[in-house]
């Protein structure tokens, strides 16, 4: 797991309103929505993934420049377009997306962030509104139908 560890004022004015999420830029370049979790021995971090930390070239302990807001978006994730098309000529599916909890949805949407080619995510979200309309809401599940 890699991780920034977060200074204690920090956590405070990030998380006024009991907000949890943000988003984090690294080195001015690449942009992430984070949660602020709570370490078992004290302190707060955010999890960054395998994948950023290829992408940056970064290393154990390597220095890096972090900023930090607060994430206002309105899915704390940025809400792929074929995603968007799809609840967008499916109702029963776009009512059921909306009733989900803001976690659920931002699972659902990771679902499709992992995939690069528009044709699979495409199918990917045509997936997602089918199993969101048979009642799988867990991302874990959705693709194993």
């Amino acid at each position: 797991m890699h991780y920034i560890m977060l200074d204690a004022k920090l956590v405070t004015k990030l998380t006024k309103d009991n907000n949890k999420r943000v988003i984090c830029t690294i080195n001015k370049t690449e942009k992430l929505h984070c949660a602020i979790m709570p370490k078992k021995d004290g302190g707060h971090f955010v999890m960054i993934g395998s994948s950023i930390c290829k992408k940056l070239k970064l290393k154990v302990e390597a220095e890096i420049e972090v900023s930090f807001v607060i994430d206002k978006s309105e899915y704390q994730f940025d809400m792929p377009e074929e995603l968007k098309e799809v609840l967008d000529t499916d109702d029963e599916a776009n009512k059921i997306f909306h009733a989900l909890t803001a976690g659920n949805q931002r699972g659902l949407i990771y679902l499709l962030s992992l995939v690069k080619s528009s044709d699979k995510k495409i199918e990917r979200a045509l997936k997602i509104a089918e199993s969101i309309k048979m009642g799988i809401t867990k991302q874990q599940l959705v693709l194993k139908k």
